[in-house]
């Protein structure tokens, strides 16, 4: 019987101990004494004889201390534990618990502190290439090998760069400290108890839209799309979203042609930049098309200088439309993929979410761009097909080159679980409940 049962204590039949009321509490009452038929003896079920004249001095049984004590400790515990303890699992509070974690956003720490150190300690110069063809353009920063070293500068980034499109190093550095003070001043703000959640209201207009797009299309790079023919589908879309520059030409019956909006990582950018600055205006990024816009998350604050590059050698029949993508809209996505990420940590290992750590890098992880894109979506359109977003057994990683190993750097399998959610139970993803007057709009997952 459990510790602390009000019930009375089970008598245990023996011929020498019974627990339970002393024999001493069985005699009549004195008043009652006198008139007590004669004293006989009696026969317990058990056969052993038990005389009812005992000596009225018996003394009642108690207790050692230490094991009164005992008892007491343990009725306090259980009552403490019925006090304060859950009655059974609760998954409102699992779900707080990982909504919590997934808000502390260790990698955006990390960015956070590049860009302030760019923004107080770095430096531009270029020099002329050998037989002054160009310029090679240096952005560095000061380092110590050791706390009593003296301070020497390290290259940051390098890019090669024509000799009269770009303004002088001055002028450069300047801008690009002007654009490092917008980037923190963004960071700043969303981490001042700011609801990231409602960016989901402005991004048909960050997008130059008065109102949502009827139908959306978010093209994955999986290899899962080569033979699946849904070009066609693709194009059907009002708004068609592709992802990180990735090739149509030769798989356009598989991933469509058309494209409305290139969605790229910063580091997409950088490379793109250190190829073709010193010999397109306004960089050949663009391999959809000048009129197709490019949405960037940055992922580095250094590329804010690679930005400011194409967009200084930029012509009017060689535009640069970028457009850098919200802060909020970046937090929100990080919460999202740390959450799912925590939560088949717990569902697969049976561990405390706080032992997440131990499988992932706090400060190098990071969201997809493919999530991020399917995010933008969600608020942009009023539906939003998502293709190339599963993947199968000896299908490549992208459909177009021969990567077959996902990047450790994010969680593909946790961003899959996203993906099932936004089509079967959209009420139970995090944090976009949190957006005000948003609903999750319908969503078809074609793999």
């Amino acid at each position: 019987m459990p510790v602390g049962d009000p019930a009375q204590p089970t008598r245990i039949t023996s011929s020498r101990v019974a627990v339970g009321p002393a024999i001493s509490d069985l005699s009549p009452p004195p008043h009652l004494a006198a008139s007590a038929a004669p004293a006989t003896p009696t026969t317990p079920t058990n056969g052993s004889r038990i005389s009812a004249t005992a000596p009225p001095e018996m003394k009642r049984r108690h207790l050692p201390p230490v094991l009164f004590l005992l008892a007491l400790s343990l009725l306090s515990l259980s009552f403490r534990r019925h006090l304060f303890l859950p009655r059974g699992p609760s998954p409102y509070a699992a779900d707080a618990l990982l909504r919590r974690l997934a808000a502390t956003d260790v990698g955006g720490d990390q960015v956070l502190s590049e860009a302030a150190a760019l923004f107080a300690n770095a430096s531009v110069s270029s020099f002329p290439s050998i037989g002054n063809h160009h310029r090679l353009l240096y952005l560095r920063l000061p380092y110590r090998s050791n706390a009593t070293s003296a301070p020497r500068q390290r290259a940051v980034s390098r890019l090669r760069v024509p000799f009269q499109a770009l303004p002088s190093d001055e002028s450069l550095l300047a801008a690009f400290r002007a654009s490092l003070r917008s980037f923190l001043l963004a960071r700043r703000l969303r981490r001042r108890g700011t609801n990231v959640a409602a960016v989901m209201g402005d991004l048909a207009g960050l997008l130059g839209r008065p109102r949502r797009f009827p139908t959306c299309a978010v093209v994955g790079n999986r290899g899962i799309l080569l033979g699946s023919g849904r070009g066609a589908q693709i194009d059907a879309h009002d708004l068609v979203i592709r992802l990180n520059n990735a090739r149509v030409a030769g798989y356009a019956a598989d991933v469509g042609a058309r494209t409305s909006l290139s969605f790229v990582n910063s580091n997409i950018l950088h490379y793109c930049a250190v190829r073709s600055a010193i010999t397109t205006p306004g960089c050949a990024c663009h391999p959809y098309g000048r009129a197709v816009p490019m949405a960037m998350y940055v992922c580095q604050p250094a590329h804010l200088l690679d930005a400011l590059i194409c967009n200084s050698t930029a012509t009017p029949a060689s535009p640069f439309p970028l457009l850098v993508t919200d802060a909020r809209l970046d937090a929100l996505c990080a919460r999202i993929a740390k959450y799912y990420s925590l939560r088949l940590f717990v569902s697969t290992t049976g561990e405390p979410p706080s032992n997440w750590t131990r499988r992932h890098d706090e400060r190098y992880f990071h969201y997809s761009s493919g999530l991020q894109a399917v995010v933008m979506a969600l608020g942009a359109c009023d539906e939003v097909s998502l293709f190339g977003f599963g993947k199968a057994a000896g299908a490549k990683h992208h459909y177009h080159t021969n990567q077959k190993k996902e990047l450790d750097l994010h969680d593909y399998e946790a961003e899959y679980q996203f993906y099932h959610d936004l089509q079967a139970r959209p009420e139970a993803v995090p944090f976009l409940d949190e957006a005000p007057g948003f609903k999750v709009q319908p969503v078809k997952l074609y793999w």
